[in-house]
């Protein structure tokens, strides 16, 4: 029993790290999470295994919303075998994790082991044909915002290292303190201070303020079309986004979510000339996704993207860079031949290649599109280009009444405190938000309802410090994967 109970608690510890993350809200949890798998790492046998049950155990009970997404019921098969594929893949980075985990053991050091998991992690993010930073667990501490200013330093892997380290010192006083009964004070002090620093540091940030450029008032508009009616009613969708938006109180801008406008302005002069008589009739700016497509090469690139319009023109539009793989794009199909031609239910979206700024007078703006807002370094490339305001839109309809709207809301609010600037999210369905630069929550819908938020927001333009540094914690703690990877103990160790 003992030993099937060591198998048991990591996957224990991985159900406890999944209600860390919305919409549960015990944020907190994700400081003990990794108790049970160090705890039964402790005879050293099955390392890889161990942690790998307990990766799968956080992935399967996170993404559960997978299979049941609203698709149709053709591509049900595809959808499961995705699921399980994607499991299989992320609770790899845990399993290597738990070899890690062993190695350091044997050395004497798993204080180390924070480093290990969060260059691990950061791995995940480095890419969207094949990263999936979903789940990533700084994203967890996201609603804690008098302790995760600190990711305004660092940005996400210097959270996900905090919070491994909590686990992991947590853990060495239990150890030393109840199961080998010996005095271990410096735990107890380093514990204490990784729960001070962070706290201080948030206050004087959240106490300092920011500089601001000015005041807009914005309108996020949440139509709540369901995905089948855009599929098959688009005029019927034009003439409810006129009716929404006339109803609407004055704003300087109004926001409608991804692929609200059923057809490219720039390839539709009646769709333009719609949104610009929208825009002139409310004296404002709108932004609206759309699909685009141009022809290049006898080609023709399909395009999901985001246009900002006013009374007279089109300002500027942004074409989605990092696409869902396996549904909007085939990964490296543009690279690999073949890989074009195959069909697995997924789309045949090509991706944008420039990071848009749109310039509306004296407010620069920059829009980034569903999946790409749990990529902080698409936002990075946005704020070093100016922009004051960020704003996402997205479909999440498709992820129907499940956990998956909250989450995907969590990691998008996240990065508003990373790079200190107001983020304005309209969701089809979802939950859409307006989060200030530290990241608090100033408006918030409810998953299917149609409704709209407004408010007077501020515009920020100083760079914190990860804006500036990018990723250079996460690139360290890899590089520390990689030493760890050669290191070899001497006989004089």
């Amino acid at each position: 029993m003992k030993g099937v109970a060591r198998f048991l608690l990591p996957a224990l510890g991985g159900c406890i790290l999944t209600l860390a993350f919305a919409p549960y809200k015990l944020s907190l949890l994700a400081w003990i999470a990794f108790i049970p798998l160090f705890y039964s790492l402790r005879d050293g046998r099955y390392p890889f295994w161990k942690a790998f049950l307990m990766g799968l155990a956080f992935f399967a009970t996170l993404l559960y919303w997978i299979p049941f997404s609203n698709v149709e019921k053709s591509v049900l098969p595809q959808m499961i075998t995705g699921y399980l594929l994607l499991l299989f893949y992320l609770s790899c980075y845990f399993g290597l994790s738990g070899l890690f985990y062993n190695k350091l053991r044997k050395l004497s050091h798993i204080e180390m082991f924070p480093f290990v998991f969060t260059g691990l992690e950061f791995i995940r993010s480095l890419s969207s044909n094949l990263g999936f930073p979903w789940g990533s667990v700084g994203y967890s501490q996201g609603n804690l915002i008098h302790f995760v200013q600190i990711a305004s330093l660092g940005g996400l892997p210097l959270v996900t290292f905090w919070v491994l380290s909590m686990n992991t010192i947590l853990y060495l006083f239990i150890e030393n303190w109840i199961i080998k009964r010996k005095s271990r004070r410096l735990y107890l002090y380093l514990t204490l201070g990784f729960i001070i620093f962070p706290f201080l540091y948030s206050e004087i940030v959240l106490y300092r303020g920011y500089k601001s450029e000015g005041n807009l008032t914005a309108t996020i508009i949440q139509p709540n079309i369901l995905p089948t009616e855009k599929r098959w009613r688009s005029n019927n969708r034009l003439e409810k986004i006129r009716e929404i938006v006339k109803s609407l109180p004055e704003s300087d801008i109004y926001i409608l979510p991804e692929t609200a406008s059923p057809y490219s302005l720039a390839n539709s002069e009646k769709t333009k000339r719609f949104f610009q008589d929208l825009a002139k009739e409310k004296d404002g700016l709108i932004i609206t996704g759309m699909p685009d497509f141009e022809v290049k090469d006898v080609k023709i690139l399909y395009y999901n993207a985001a246009v900002l319009v006013d009374s007279e023109k089109i300002v500027g539009i942004y074409r989605k860079m990092f696409l869902v793989p396996f549904v909007e794009r085939l990964p490296f199909d543009d690279i690999i031949p073949g890989f074009a031609k195959i069909n697995l239910g997924q789309g045949h979206f090509s991706p944008g290649s420039n990071y848009s700024v749109f310039d509306a007078g004296e407010n620069k703006i920059s829009v980034f599109i569903c999946y790409e807002a749990i990529f902080p370094q698409i936002i990075r490339k946005f704020v070093l280009g100016g922009t004051h305001l960020l704003v996402n839109i997205t479909e999440d309809g498709w992820f129907g009444k499940t956990s998956a709207p909250y989450q995907h809301a969590q990691m998008a609010a996240f990065q508003s405190i990373a790079y200190r600037r107001t983020l304005l999210r309209s969701a089809n369905t979802g939950v859409s938000l307006i989060i200030s630069p530290f990241g608090r929550i100033i408006l918030k819908s409810k998953i299917y309802r149609e409704c709209s938020l407004t408010a007077k927001i501020p515009l920020v333009k100083g760079k914190t410090v990860y804006a500036k540094i990018g990723d250079t914690f996460g690139w360290l703690f890899l590089l520390f994967v990689l030493g760890l990877i050669f290191y070899r103990r001497t006989p004089n160790d």
